[in-house]
């Protein structure tokens, strides 16, 4: 087998998609707000039950906290170039894998 890199292109391509990738994941990683959200809510679960015995009555539940609608778009867009990044990472090395050992006919 011959590695006489007939596509340059392609693996300079996909070292540009690894690394981006990498970029895009640990942003993404960095800007999801996930951890905070479940730690809030177990922290006001356990509160809940610490307050409240079986016997007290009901009382209605506090209204939830208000999330601005530029927090919820970052923590979507984070989740979502996360996954970008994912795919990214993987299609990376694949295609300087094909850039390396392809020959066309």
């Amino acid at each position: 087998m011959d590695l006489s890199f007939t596509h340059p292109h392609w693996i300079v391509a996909g070292v540009l998609l690894l690394l981006g990738g990498f970029w895009l994941f640990r942003w993404g990683r960095r800007n999801d707000d996930r951890d905070a959200i479940a730690a809030a809510a177990t922290e006001a679960a356990i509160n809940k039950l610490r307050k409240n015995s079986p016997g007290k009555t009901r009382v209605p539940p506090p209204p939830a906290a208000k999330i601005g609608a530029a927090a919820r778009f970052r923590n979507a867009m984070a989740q979502f170039l996360g996954i970008v990044g994912l795919l990214m990472i993987i299609a990376g090395p694949v295609l300087i894998v094909f850039g390396i050992f392809y020959t066309a006919g």
